[in-house]
């Protein structure tokens, strides 16, 4: 019968899905990711995975095998979480997910320091895309941002901390536009969009006193990342959603302003999550609490009063016309 460890091993490898992926992932090298595989497939008498120059899938077998060893590591990892309850003392591998973009910003200062405090964890801190996978089995954790509510599912969430969003553009693009004094001025701006936003998008603001609104944009270019936006921003391409520990240098600086002070798009709230069927190790739990507290520090510190530029003052175009007739009547 095959070992405990080759089965895990398994896991890893389907999860990865190719030997290259699971040995960069595993710290184990290609040669002997394939004789261990080769070796359990020689135990058990069956073929587990159909191998090719490209192609690494589980044959049907390999999946019925692959399903009942997740059983074996989550029992495993909820083994090590008891005896590591029992010393206190964090250690083995802990897997985080994490959006890109979120993880540049935010997360990445708070696992190194993780890392430095806990030499006995191994940390991987993988990037995603941003877009949620909901079989995150392979990740003892992912951390998530959402701006609705968190869809239902059986993952355990937890909330980490909720992050402003600002209103943003170059300042250049405003000056060449009227005084915005309401929403309704920003009506048929252009606009920097999330994803496959389409040409038309509807954004929802939030006033200072509650107050909620929507403004059709025109979007003129779309990204999937948001430094892309960032940039696309900075270039005056368009208005463009951004959170606040992202455009904070900006604003302050005056690279980018707020066309309209006041209103902005709805927070992002940030939720860790993983399975309901495994606990946390030690490490995952003081990864949760310090990487909350560290995220609400920070985004506290945002909130503290600082002098940000605003969008140039521009006449409405209604009173630099009634300027120009009045100069007009003093000539004649």
């Amino acid at each position: 019968m095959g070992t405990v460890d080759d089965l895990t091993l398994l896991v890893e490898i389907i999860e990865a899905g190719s030997l290259s992926a699971a040995s960069r992932k595993t710290g184990i090298s290609k040669s002997s990711l394939s004789r261990r595989i080769g070796d359990l497939e020689s135990q058990l008498g069956v073929h587990l995975v159909h191998r090719g120059p490209r192609n690494f899938a589980p044959t049907e077998i390999g999946l019925s095998v692959y399903e009942r060893s997740q059983k074996i590591r989550e029992e495993l990892v909820a083994i090590k979480a008891l005896a590591e309850d029992r010393t206190n003392r964090p250690s083995g591998m802990l897997r985080i997910s994490c959006p890109a973009v979120l993880s540049e910003i935010l997360v990445t200062d708070f696992a190194i320091q993780f890392a430095e405090t806990y030499p006995d964890v191994r940390l991987t801190l993988d990037n995603t895309k941003g877009t949620f996978d909901p079989k995150i089995d392979h990740y003892d954790l992912a951390i998530h941002p959402v701006r609705e509510d968190l869809a239902d599912s059986e993952l355990i969430c937890q909330k980490l901390a909720i992050t402003p969003y600002r209103l943003v553009a170059a300042p250049d693009l405003m000056a060449r536009m009227a005084a915005c004094t309401s929403p309704a001025d920003l009506e048929g701006l252009p606009g920097i969009g999330w994803g496959a936003d389409g040409f038309m998008a509807r954004w929802r603001l939030l006033g200072a006193n509650v107050e909620t609104t929507e403004i059709n944009l025109k979007l003129k270019f779309s990204a999937n990342n948001l430094n892309i936006i960032r940039q696309a921003a900075l270039r005056g391409l368009g208005l463009a959603r951004l959170p606040m520990p992202m455009c904070e240098a900006d604003l302050l600086s005056g690279r980018l302003v707020q066309p309209l002070p006041g209103w902005s798009p709805p927070p992002v709230t940030f939720y860790a999550l993983y399975p309901s069927r495994r606990s946390l190790t030690v490490a995952g739990k003081l990864f949760l609490t310090g990487l909350a507290k560290f995220l609400q520090d920070r985004l506290r510190s945002l909130d503290a009063p600082q002098q940000q530029v605003s969008a140039p003052a521009v006449e409405p175009k209604s009173q630099r016309a009634s300027k120009r007739r009045g100069r007009r009547s003093t000539k004649r």
